[in-house]
C-alpha cells in the first residue's frame, strides 16, 4: 500500500517522557533566571546606565515569563503524547475486531 507507516506507541510515550523532562529542567532554569539579580549600578555611571539596566530588567522579566510558558507547552505535549499513544493503540485494537467480525462473517 502506498504511504504506509506504522506508529510505535511506546516510542510517542517516550517522547513523552522526554517533553516531561524538559518541561522540569525548563523550570529549574527559570527558577534560577527569577532568583538573579543584578547589583544596583550593575551597568556603571555613564548617562546611558539607567537606559540600559531598564532594557536589561525588561528582558529579563520576559525571558522568565517565556520560559514560564516553554514549561507549560513541554508540558501539555507530554500529555497529549500519552492520549496520541492510547488513539493509536485503541485504533489497532479496532481494526483488529472488526477484521475479526469478518473473519467470522467469511466462514473462517
Amino acid at each position: 500500500m502506498a504511504g504506509e507507516y506504522q506508529v510505535d506507541p511506546e516510542a510517542i510515550r517516550r517522547f513523552g517522557r522526554t517533553s516531561e523532562e524538559r518541561s522540569t529542567r525548563v523550570r529549574e532554569i527559570r527558577s534560577q533566571l527569577g532568583e538573579h539579580r543584578l547589583p544596583s549600578g550593575a551597568f556603571g555611571k555613564l548617562p546611558e546606565a539607567d537606559e540600559i539596566e531598564r532594557d536589561y530588567q525588561e528582558r529579563h522579566e520576559a525571558a522568565v515569563v517565556n520560559l514560564i510558558s516553554v514549561a507549560d507547552t513541554m508540558e501539555r505535549i507530554s500529555g497529549h503524547s500519552e492520549d496520541l499513544a492510547r488513539s493509536y493503540e485503541a485504533a489497532e485494537r479496532g481494526l483488529a475486531e472488526n477484521m475479526q467480525v469478518m473473519a467470522r462473517g467469511l466462514g473462517a
